[in-house]
């Protein structure tokens, strides 16, 4: 069987005759016309479409399709990421409680409330010697005029006697006696302090009382250490003022007497009522 030799003008390559011919078939068809060839890509990975659904559930198949040549999916590489932050649940026989555990510690942490704000609490000032003291109010029941203080024989020091209290016998400690301060006789401006302390209602003779204020716990500071020892573990602390400083007192230690101080000396026991 002949070949049909080329045609006139066309050069001639070895192997070019069924490209040729694969050519003139697709010339012949009807409508054909010739395209360029489409330049080389890495073949996408192959699309899987439900076999039923929408027109937007298809079109989201599409969208997650990732681009030719990416080695793996976003949203797995996302997931990947995530899986390896996350610890892995615990093991053992009690995995159950472990995890239960680790989720109400964490709800706990985020669900922990803020600490409420510093709320001042309130103290009484008085008078001692030309010093300024203070009692908390919550520990004083009423303030008396310094009247009708009996003197009681053989009475503790530093007790400067008893006082009437609506029917009630009250017995009158001198803080000037228990901290150790020369005494004084009471005039207008002393005054009875009536405070409670080991469920027990007892009166504090000052030389006067002045006022109530309203402080924040961190404003009162420590005493000083080196004033620190058995005899004065009454001092709660001491308050800077404007222009003075005030020294809180610890009632349930101030009315602990020490063995020294219950010994009276003459003055205290020819002091003035």
């Amino acid at each position: 069987m002949s070949r049909r030799p080329p045609r006139r003008g066309a050069p001639h390559h070895p192997g070019d005759a069924g490209d040729a011919a694969a050519t003139a078939g697709r010339a012949g068809s009807p409508g054909a016309a010739s395209t360029p060839a489409a330049p080389e890509h890495p073949s996408p990975s192959r699309l899987r479409l439900p076999s039923s659904g929408l027109a937007h559930e298809i079109l989201a198949a599409v969208d997650r399709q990732p681009p030719a040549g990416s080695p793996e999916r976003p949203e797995t590489a996302s997931r990947d990421t995530a899986s390896s932050e996350t610890p892995p649940p615990p093991l053992g026989p009690t995995r159950i409680y472990s995890f239960a555990d680790s989720l109400e510690r964490g709800h706990s942490a985020a669900a922990a409330p803020a600490l409420p704000p510093e709320r001042p609490e309130s103290w009484v000032t008085f008078e001692l010697a030309g010093e300024l003291y203070a009692l908390p109010v919550a520990r004083i029941q009423e303030i008396q005029r310094a009247r009708g203080i009996t003197r009681v024989p053989h009475a503790p020091p530093p007790v400067r006697g008893i006082a009437n209290l609506r029917g009630k016998v009250l017995v009158v400690v001198d803080l000037r006696l228990r901290l150790g301060l020369p005494p004084a006789v009471a005039d207008e401006r002393s005054r009875i302090l009536v405070v409670s302390s080991r469920q027990r209602s007892l009166g504090l003779l000052v030389d006067a009382a002045h006022q109530v204020l309203g402080l924040l716990p961190s404003r009162i500071e420590p005493p000083p250490a080196d004033l620190m020892d058995e005899r004065s573990a009454y001092l709660a602390g001491v308050v800077q003022l404007d222009d003075s400083l005030v020294i809180a007192l610890d009632i349930d230690q101030l009315l602990l007497v020490p063995d020294e101080a219950a010994t009276p000396s003459h003055t205290e026991a020819g002091g003035p009522p």
